[in-house]
């Protein structure tokens, strides 16, 4: 969605949109990657060198809650934020030797999901997930 889309969709749903929020989403929509708080947080200093991390933050938590926004961690001990738009599930294999990320779609974990349900009766609802593991080039260098 573009942001004017979901600027009104937000707006008709009740939600404040202030100029903290739309610049993070816009910061995190323009990255086009996973980003920290903290780089987040120096990409708007320039424009905005008043905006405290604990706003980032904030911002992040109800960006979240809104569903714009995933959090994962990538096994760096940090959270990493992407932008996620409306129904955008998709996950990640990291590569614990280059950091390398390959994007997979959600529905590869279609075949996980059923078996989940049918042996446990548990419904599995991941929106993010990052799967550590090697790449093909690091797993033939070991």
């Amino acid at each position: 969605m573009q942001n004017l889309d979901e600027a009104a969709l937000l707006r008709q749903q009740g939600h404040r949109l202030t100029p903290q929020r739309l610049q993070v989403l816009q910061v995190i929509k323009a990255c086009g990657k996973h980003m920290t708080a903290e780089e987040i947080h120096a990409a708007i200093l320039p424009q905005q060198p008043y905006l405290d991390i604990a706003t980032v933050y904030r911002t992040l938590q109800w960006l979240q809650s809104v569903g714009l926004v995933a959090p994962i961690g990538m096994g760096d001990g940090k959270l990493h934020y992407e932008y996620h738009g409306l129904g955008n599930h998709h996950h990640h294999l990291v590569c614990q030797g280059c950091g390398a990320q390959i994007q997979i779609s959600d529905d590869e974990l279609n075949q996980l999901k059923q078996d989940l349900q049918q042996r446990y009766g548990f419904h599995l609802q991941i929106d993010h997930l990052a799967l550590p593991g090697r790449c093909a080039n690091c797993a033939t260098t070991e």
